[in-house]
């Protein structure tokens, strides 16, 4: 029983180079309302930090209450643009 529980802390505190990886990423929807060509794009929010610039923004992403890791993203482009970012609460 201590080793699962073990394995479980390991796993629970593994690094993640891309935000994508790690299953504390979301993908919400980020439509853009001045524009119908964005509609579609999303953006990555971890679920682990609260977001801090809510209301600082105009993007609807920046409205949510997790923490934004990218925003106005076209839907192909999530892995690219979701490198780990300096704040990740497991790095520390």
């Amino acid at each position: 029983m201590a080793q699962r529980q073990a394995r479980k802390n390991k796993k629970a505190n593994k690094i993640y180079t891309n935000c994508i990886d790690c299953p504390n990423h979301r993908v919400i929807a980020d439509p853009d309302p001045e524009d119908w060509f964005n509609d579609d794009d999303v953006a990555v929010v971890c679920s682990l930090e609260l977001n801090r610039e809510r209301g600082k923004f105009s993007g609807v992403a920046y409205r949510n209450p997790l923490r934004v890791i990218t925003s106005m993203c076209r839907p192909y482009n999530t892995r690219a643009e979701s490198e780990t970012p300096s704040w990740c609460p497991l790095r520390k």
